[in-house]
């Protein structure tokens, strides 16, 4: 399945990132409900917000084509880096399509849950949701798509 155009980033996608981005975590999995869809579009959205709200830049990590094998050395960067007062921001693509954003999403202190409006599917989210665990979720955003 091809991917769809760049979300459109409103003011409205601003201020539900910043109703959510509170909290303790250091590491954050950013995860597209949707399997034709990506969050790398939305990393930099996630990455100013983060700035803005928690005083301090995150590094940001970007898993699109990673293979299972890289896994294993992105977890370890990731690790390191919050280990040494870092904070972390990973996207992942789709784990309901590619199973190697789950490890990723799992060792994170927390996931946010991307929702493309006329993409997404009810389905894709609750399975999403499901493979991750509910409680690894500190909230969801909305993203408008253009097609």
């Amino acid at each position: 399945m091809s991917k769809v155009s760049q979300p459109k980033l409103t003011q409205q996608v601003y201020q539900q990132l910043a109703g959510v981005m509170r909290g303790t975590w250091q590491s954050l999995a950013v995860v597209p409900a949707s399997p034709s869809m990506s969050a790398g579009a939305f990393a930099d959205a996630v990455v100013e917000v983060a700035r803005l709200s928690r005083g301090a830049p995150a590094r940001l990590f970007l898993t699109e084509g990673l293979e299972k094998a890289g896994v294993s050395k992105l977890i370890v960067e990731m690790s390191h880096h919050v280990d040494s007062g870092g904070r972390a921001e990973v996207c992942v693509e789709s784990v309901v399509s590619q199973q190697a954003g789950v490890p990723i999403a799992m060792v994170c202190d927390a996931a946010l849950l991307v929702v493309h409006l006329g993409v997404t599917r009810m389905e894709d989210a609750e399975s999403t949701v499901g493979i991750i665990g509910k409680q690894k979720f500190i909230g969801a955003v909305t993203i408008e798509s253009m097609r």
